[in-house]
């Protein structure tokens, strides 16, 4: 009995030992498929990072250039600010100027209008003294 329970205890050892084989293998199995569809997971999440990547990239760049052509259209309103002041501080310089000659004349006219009215003045004086004059002569001549 003792033969026959050592035979059938080295068959299921046997029986034992391939299974293990069979499970080591089926689990090394296991762990290369879960590896691959994990590193092909990993793949698809590189593959939509690079997307959102080069999304993003493009989304700054068109933000960027918006924000140039914004500055730019600023850029441009001031300048036209600019000029149209600069045109009227040129028109307000012109009239100062021609304020200033203004003042320039008048002076200028005043000054002639005291040159006349003196000469006028000297005139009369003239004239009194002459007509005196011309009276001594004819009174003179009366006597």
């Amino acid at each position: 009995v003792s033969t026959q329970s050592t035979g059938e205890n080295k068959k299921l050892l046997m029986k034992n030992k391939c299974l293990l084989m069979k499970h080591k293998f089926l689990l090394m199995k296991h762990k290369i498929l879960l590896k691959k569809k994990i590193l092909l997971e990993n793949k698809k999440l590189l593959m939509k990072n690079k997307c959102l990547l080069m999304k993003h990239k493009f989304l700054l760049m068109k933000h960027k250039i918006l924000l140039k052509n914004k500055i730019l259209l600023e850029n441009k309103k001031l300048l036209m600010k600019n000029k149209i002041l600069l045109t009227k501080n040129r028109i307000l310089l012109m009239k100062i100027k021609i304020l200033l000659k203004n003042k320039q004349l008048l002076m200028k006219n005043k000054c002639l209008l005291m040159k006349h009215k003196f000469l006028l003045m000297k005139h009369k004086i003239l004239l009194k003294k002459k007509i005196l004059l011309e009276n001594k002569k004819l009174l003179m001549k009366n006597k």
